[in-house]
């Protein structure tokens, strides 16, 4: 079968996750180490992560060979919100520059490649304003089942936005213990299925671009 390209070739491109699979290849290509382990190193122990880690466990029992580059990291709400406040301050925390800040610069703009979609190197950009309530240098980057880190830099305000299920921290999956009491009151709990409400569909990425509108607007009402 044949289908026409939707645009000439490296004239745009759309989010995949099995893009970033294959940049975990290169990366263990590269440096000889698995992505877990070169996130560790690089990004993790700098930044003073706690525990975290890759899902690699399989629910047949089987196991990963090696890290998947694009999906199933088990880590910290307030390690998350490091990685954004890393974004944030352009890849320097601390006295160390972490990300080159030339990589920041060009991921948190418009790409004059993708003029498609508000979408640069794996965040998306609000240059465009098309999140209506959000000031136009706001970036974030979102993910399966509606987590989602966000940087404002001229609020210098850094957000993380917890999603998905259980399943992404079950320590069959991450192999990481779980060191605390659970009560059971999240069991079961799934996102909101796509439907419409009062103000639009519901989905994951609506939700994401909402919370940003009103985390904005809320600093916005009790600023003096």
């Amino acid at each position: 079968m044949r289908f026409p390209l939707w645009t000439d070739p490296g004239a745009g491109w759309r989010y995949s996750t099995l893009a970033t699979h294959l940049a975990g290849m290169v990366v263990r290509k590269l440096t000889g180490m698995e992505l877990e382990e070169y996130v560790n190193e690089r990004l993790a122990k700098p930044m003073g992560w706690g525990r975290w880690g890759y899902v690699k466990h399989l629910s047949d029992g089987g196991t990963l060979l090696h890290t998947p580059g694009g999906t199933g990291i088990a880590v910290r709400p307030t390690d998350a919100l490091r990685f954004a406040y890393l974004l944030l301050h352009k890849g320097r925390w601390g006295g160390r520059q972490l990300v080159p800040a030339d990589y920041i610069e060009i991921a948190t703009h418009p790409s004059p490649y993708n003029p498609y979609t508000p979408y640069s190197l794996q965040l998306e950009v609000n240059a465009d304003g098309h999140v209506v309530g959000a000031p136009h240098d706001a970036f974030f980057k979102s993910g399966s089942g509606g987590y989602a880190v966000y940087a404002i830099p001229s609020l210098d305000m850094a957000i993380y936005k917890m999603g998905g299920s259980d399943l992404a921290y079950d320590s069959a999956r991450t192999g990481l213990p779980m060191l605390y009491r659970y009560d059971g009151s999240r069991d079961n709990w799934q996102p909101h299925p796509p439907g419409v409400f009062w103000d639009g569909p519901i989905d994951t990425d609506v939700g994401i671009r909402r919370l940003l509108e009103m985390v904005v607007a809320s600093v916005a009402t009790c600023a003096p």
